[in-house]
């Protein structure tokens, strides 16, 4: 019986180039079916944050609506819808930002309305 490279010798070469090749295509594939399985999870990932936001936004801007209505029992369900969203913490990164100057001038505004005497 032969062992090693011997085994290999005896077969006929283009039986050799055929699993050579065989496992080149496996190799290959695999890659191939790694970077697709990575590319998809973070399409997925990315689709799934921009729904998050996008949901996240259209709450603050309902509730943004509600506070400028002119009705007092609309502005005030807005204060408190408002308030309820900036304490849920939808916001993430750069939002932050933006949702706090709104917090702020949401405030401001309230308290110029019920303090007209500090002006």
């Amino acid at each position: 019986m032969t062992a090693g490279t011997e085994v290999l010798a005896a077969w006929p070469p283009a039986a050799v180039a055929t699993v050579v090749a065989a496992l080149g295509a496996a190799a290959l594939t695999l890659t191939g079916a790694l970077a697709g399985g990575v590319w998809a999870a973070v399409r997925w990932r990315r689709d799934v944050y921009r729904e998050e936001r996008d949901r996240a936004w259209t709450r603050i801007v309902w509730a943004v609506d509600l506070v400028c209505a002119e009705d007092v029992g609309r502005n005030e369900i807005g204060r408190r819808a408002f308030q309820a969203v900036y304490d849920m913490q939808i916001a993430r990164d750069e939002d932050v930002v933006f949702v706090t100057i709104v917090r702020e001038l949401i405030n401001t505004e309230k308290q110029r309305r019920d303090r007209p005497w500090e002006r």
